[in-house]
Order: C-alpha cells, then sequence, then structure tokens
C-alpha cells in the first residue's frame, strides 16, 4: 500500500498471503479499470484544490478561526507522496477530505447566523476510552439501551448536518439514514469480511473519529490508510482547537436534534488525547475498557488490511502490522502518562475486559451508577434482552496472530508494562511471548 515498497511473498505467513493478494468482486475490479487513465487528474491531494473545491459545494468561504490549515497539507502531502492507491481507494479518501472541509464551511456558517447554538450545555458525557478489541462496541450497545443516553449513530457520524439549511429545525434525516444504510450495504457487497470484523449498522452507536475529522484531529485517516509522515505529524501536534470544535459539533446536534439525554461517546484515540478531551467535557465520565493491547494490535492489523483491498492493488500486512503497532503503543503510552494529570470535576470508571464478558449487566450497572445515575428496571430489563440477543449472534473465528502482521509480542509487551502494572491488565494467554 506504500509507495516504493512491494510485499515478499516469502516472508508472509498463510493468512498474510491470503490478505495480500484478496479476491475482488467483478464490480470493484471494473471500477478501479475504468478510472485508472483520469483518477489522478480527477481527484488531486492538493490542498488548494479540495479548498476551492469545498468553498464551490456550498458558497461558503470561512473556514472558522480555529486552525486546521497545517493538518490538511499534511494529510494531502502523505497522501501523495506515499500511498499507493487503486482509482476507488483515491475517489473514496479525496472525497472524505472534501466532505470534511464542506462540513466544516457548513458548521462554521450557522455558528455565525445562530451564535446561541454555541451555549448548549453538554453535561457529564459517559465516553468510553479504551482500545480496540477491549469491548467498547458491546458496553457503548449495552449502554445505548438505556433511553437516558444518546450515543451517536453511524448515520450521523457521516452526515450530522441535513442536506436543506441547518437551520431548520427539526431537521430531515431520513435521507442520510438512507444512504448510510446504502453504504453498510455497499461493504457487504464488496467487503463482507469488515462487517463480520467490526459490526457496523445505519442506526446503531458508532464511533465519534467522523465527527471529530471536521476539525482535523481525527485518527479516522490512519485507521484506514497507512500514512507514515502524516502519522508522525499528527502523533506530535496539539489538538486542543480540533477538540474544541468537536464540542461545538456535539452542541450543533443537540440544538438541531434536542437535547435531555447525555451523550454516550466511544472512540479509542481519546486515549491519545486524554488532556484534550477533558479540556473540551471537564464534568466527563470516562469509562476505560481494560485488555492485553497485544491483543488489540493484531486486531487493529486484520482489519485494516482486509479494509485495504478496497483502498489499494497491493495490501501489506507487515507494513499494516507496523502502522498498527505505532498506533496501538502511541494510545497506551499516553493513556499512562496522562491518567492521572489532575482532573477535578471528572470521573472515571474501570471496566476489565473479562469481567464484561462474564458479568455484562453487573458492569453496565456499575458504568451508570459511576456516572450518578440510577438504573430502572425497565433499563435492566432492555440490557437483559441485547445481552440475549448478542450472546445468539454468530461470530466468525479468530484465525489470525501477531505475526501474520509482523508484530513483536515480546518486544511490545516489553514497551507497555507499565500499562499492565498501572492497570493490573494481564497479558493475553493466547499471545504467548
Amino acid at each position: 500500500m506504500l509507495k516504493g515498497q512491494s510485499v515478499d511473498p516469502a516472508r508472509l505467513t498463510r493468512v498474510g498471503r491470503a490478505l495480500a493478494e484478496p479476491e475482488l468482486p467483478e464490480g470493484l475490479v471494473a471500477a478501479n479499470r475504468k478510472l485508472r487513465a483520469t483518477a489522478a487528474e480527477r481527484w488531486p491531494f492538493e490542498p488548494e484544490s479540495l479548498l476551492q473545491a469545498a468553498r464551490e459545494s456550498t458558497g461558503f468561504d470561512d473556514f472558522g478561526e480555529e486552525p486546521f490549515r497545517e493538518a490538511l497539507d499534511r494529510l494531502c502531502a502523505s497522501a501523495r507522496d506515499e500511498l499507493d492507491l487503486s482509482p476507488v481507494g483515491r475517489r473514496n479518501l479525496h472525497g472524505q477530505m472534501l466532505d470534511h472541509l464542506v462540513q466544516r464551511l457548513r458548521f462554521v456558517d450557522l455558528w455565525k447566523r445562530h451564535p446561541e447554538i454555541l451555549g448548549e450545555r453538554i453535561e457529564a458525557p459517559i465516553v468510553i476510552v479504551g482500545l480496540p478489541r477491549s469491548g467498547t462496541t458491546f458496553l457503548q450497545q449495552l449502554l445505548a439501551c438505556d433511553d437516558r443516553l444518546r450515543p451517536i449513530p453511524f448515520w450521523e457520524n457521516l452526515a450530522p448536518l441535513p442536506a436543506h439549511d441547518p437551520a431548520i429545525r427539526p431537521p430531515d434525516d431520513a435521507p442520510m439514514i438512507d444512504q448510510a444504510a446504502k453504504n453498510v450495504e455497499g461493504l457487504r457487497r464488496t467487503a463482507p469480511g469488515l462487517l463480520a470484523l467490526h459490526q457496523l449498522g445505519a442506526e446503531e452507536p458508532e464511533e465519534e473519529i467522523y465527527l471529530l475529522a471536521p476539525g482535523f484531529s481525527s485518527m479516522v485517516y490512519e485507521w484506514v490508510y497507512i500514512l507514515p509522515g502524516y502519522a508522525q505529524w499528527y502523533a506530535q501536534a496539539d489538538h486542543a482547537a480540533g477538540y474544541r470544535f468537536f464540542r461545538k459539533i456535539l452542541q450543533t446536534l443537540q440544538w438541531m436534534r434536542g437535547g435531555g439525554r447525555r451523550f454516550l461517546l466511544k472512540a479509542p484515540q481519546h486515549m491519545e488525547q486524554l488532556v484534550h478531551l477533558l479540556a473540551a467535557f471537564p464534568d466527563a465520565v470516562v469509562v476505560e475498557t481494560l485488555r492485553d493491547p497485544l491483543t488489540a494490535a493484531a486486531s487493529l492489523a486484520n482489519l485494516c488490511c482486509y479494509g485495504q483491498r478496497l483502498r489499494t492493488d497491493h495490501p501489506d500486512p507487515l507494513a499494516t502490522g507496523a502502522a498498527s503497532e505505532a498506533i496501538i503503543g502511541r494510545l497506551v503510552e499516553a493513556y499512562v502518562r496522562d491518567r492521572d494529570l489532575p482532573a477535578p470535576e471528572a470521573r472515571f470508571v474501570s471496566v476489565p475486559f473479562a469481567a464484561l464478558m462474564n458479568a455484562p449487566l453487573a458492569e453496565a450497572e456499575k458504568v451508570l451508577t459511576g456516572a450518578g445515575l440510577d438504573v430502572p428496571e425497565k433499563t435492566r430489563r432492555s440490557m437483559q434482552a441485547y445481552v440475549a440477543a448478542n450472546a445468539d449472534k454468530d461470530r466468525e473465528p479468530v484465525d489470525y496472530a501477531p505475526a501474520d502482521f509482523g508484530i513483536d509480542v515480546g518486544r511490545l509487551r516489553a514497551r507497555l508494562q507499565d500499562y499492565y502494572r498501572r492497570f493490573g491488565v494481564n497479558p493475553d494467554p493466547r499471545l504467548p511471548a
């Protein structure tokens, strides 16, 4: 997936070879064939071109005071100089960048016309902060059974603003929900394994990494693409402004679609941005799910490498493993570094993965109690029904391991020893050093 790098099949395991040489659906093959001659010209990774396209799409030209231009410049440079994208992959990444710029222009315009939006109170959001494969999705959907909480569904992550003037309330959300459902169905056709690896539904709760993207403080690009140069810059950059922008977005969603419920958020990236998260939401309830980071590193590599078939002609399991190891290392080290910094208004609730799997209702009730909420019988019954339904779902067997992506178990465990000690996390016995 990276320019100038080829995958040596001799270095790959059986699983790695299958990921590096996927069988693609004919529709995807045909689309790449059709677009190959014109893709670079039609979708250039040039900041000025993208900015101008966003202006022309909206008729607006004010991107707001919060800084974002360096992030856009770095992202474009990394995409242009480092990525070996297929035509469809280029089209999709370009479209994603443009969409986030368009959203930014539309949000800023709305805030100028309706400054009262920024007076909306975001009260004590519950924020699940944990690594991939540590139970974050299960816990979020379990807690979402409580109708006093307000998660961000997939459709709203993708398209938070309606096609019409968002000042017209209530907004017509049906077209965005329908489009999100079509997106999920498209994934089911072109990459069905993704939906087995990451549960996704148009109206189900989803990580807010898409909502962080108009503020250009999202890891969404790192999750989906391998961008070494951008990732290095992103890890060192100050994302305080991006989290302020994110808070304004939540205020807007509440203003458009009604309040009265506490936000229920979730994203692994918050582990690396805990200081900025709590600056934006000082009274947040932080729910930390705890599990061996090696499980997360291997799972992230498998998910990202599988998805590369949609974006490149040359998926690279080893490069993906290196990127995943770097991401997980960053998240864990940053969380250990910042976890005990003074945050007088914030509350923390720890949820070990094993406890969540063994007694999900007890752990969910612990979170609600920690957030200052009682547990009505209606909520308890709804959570019981969700647990029962989830237990009946078919699950894909885990047939990959860190070695399939070149991840050195011993090296990463040694690097993250402070995390194991600080939170009492036991190494996954399936992943011996």
